[in-house]
């Protein structure tokens, strides 16, 4: 063998114990501890690439994938290995070096050639992106204006259902005041499924409790809905029957935007006490327990996810009791999300807490699984936390919520 095809044998050789998580950074993507979900950066897209490093292997679903560093940097610079020059361009580009005397390389024109097909996969890639930008926008927006527009539409709920709902919930009688947020709807329509034409269908319509989501400006950027029932206790809501799975339907919907934005529900957001949690009746239960105090400002953020906002995915873990089959039938540990906030999340991620308030209490819901909420309750006091502003998490008796607690509470007491 001559000297010029040792040296190529040996390029090969390094080159082929690259790894893929070294070749994915030499590409310029950015890994976590279990590899890359997201943009191809040939093909773009969302989400249609990933690495695995446990496996280790890569997929794209616009095209291939494979377990080896010079197959994801052949997709990636649009080389055919099957080909001697694409597969020694390949190898030349994981290793970061020029192919030895006397291998195959592409001439200049076919370089050009296949890096203007490369732009023109990326141009493509980008245009995709900018309409379903786009797309999502004009979404958002119509979501927001009906959310505007239930909310608006709805009416003063003082001495209305809503507001005995609110008594029966929370043990109190409300303050007046709440009721320039929450609003009420004598018949609100509740959407489920679609007929057999694919149009929208409202199986049940009736009374509704209104109330707005509103970012720190105060404009209003959605809306949440809780129809209720007076004649169902204990939560006073409908039966609206079941869904595809056999799930009850849930009560409560929300309309526009929720994420990055809250629930005013009484007092001033200039306080510098702010006391939140998902529901709007275990806010008010707590709220009417204290006092209804003049210093705080309450709100309620609509669900656990708003609250605590995105996860790191590093920090995910093992739920320590709770199982669940695989797709073999093998029971294995449910995934909970970890107690870490997400590093780059955005700013309309989760709720937003003013800059200027020092105390912060956020309200657990103990009648969740524990452990998941135990999670979530950590990473929102992480999200959360600011120089000279204090922190509390107030957790309701196991097995329960605030507002049921305390009406439980209430009820016991002698007369």
């Amino acid at each position: 063998m001559s000297d010029a095809a040792d040296e190529i044998g040996e390029f090969i050789d390094r080159a082929r114990r690259v790894s893929i998580a070294e070749a994915a950074t030499a590409a310029g993507l950015k890994l976590t501890r279990k590899g890359y979900t997201g943009a191809c950066p040939a093909c773009g897209g969302k989400d249609r690439f990933s690495i695995n490093l446990a496996l280790p292997a890569w997929n794209c679903r616009g095209a291939i994938g494979g377990r080896d560093g010079i197959g994801l940097m052949a997709h990636v610079l649009e080389l055919d290995t099957r080909d001697r020059t694409g597969f020694l361009e390949a190898c030349a580009a994981v290793l970061g070096e020029a192919i030895p005397q006397g291998g195959e390389r592409e001439s200049d024109d076919e370089r050009a050639a296949r890096l203007e097909r490369l732009a023109e996969r990326r141009r493509r890639s980008e245009q995709a992106a900018a309409k379903r930008a786009a797309d999502q926008n004009s979404f958002r927006e119509r979501e927001a204006k009906q959310a505007r527009g239930i909310f608006f539409n709805a009416g003063d709920a003082r001495g209305s259902e809503v507001a005995r709902y609110l008594c029966l919930r929370t043990g109190f009688d409300v303050p007046p005041s709440v009721f320039e947020s929450v609003r009420f709807s004598s018949s609100q329509s509740y959407w489920h499924g679609e007929d057999d034409f694919g149009r929208p269908v409202s199986p049940y319509a009736g009374p509704a409790m209104v109330a707005p989501f509103v970012d720190l400006a105060g404009r209003v950027t959605g809306c949440h809905v809780t129809w209720i029932d007076l004649r169902h206790a204990p939560k006073f809501r409908p039966d609206l029957g079941l869904d595809d799975t056999g799930k009850p339907l849930p009560t409560k919907k929300m309309r526009g935007a929720k994420k990055g934005s809250l629930i005013p529900l009484l007092g001033e957001m200039a306080a510098l006490r702010w006391l939140g949690g998902e529901g709007i009746e275990t806010v008010l239960a707590v709220a009417g327990a204290e006092g209804f105090r003049a210093d705080t400002f309450y709100f309620a953020t609509g669900d656990l996810g708003n609250l605590a906002g995105p996860a790191d995915q590093r920090s995910a873990f093992s739920h320590p009791t709770l199982k669940k089959a695989d797709a073999k039938g093998v029971l294995k540990p449910v995934r909970i999300q970890g107690p870490v906030p997400k590093p780059d999340q955005g700013p309309d991620d989760a709720v937003r807490i003013a800059d200027h308030v020092t105390t912060l209490v956020l309200l657990a819901d103990g009648d969740s699984e524990f452990v998941k909420t135990a999670a979530a309750m950590a990473r929102a006091e992480t999200r959360l936390t600011r120089e000279g502003r204090t922190i509390d998490i107030w957790w309701p008796p196991e097995g329960e919520d605030f507002a049921s607690a305390i009406v439980h509470a209430m009820q016991k007491e002698p007369a």
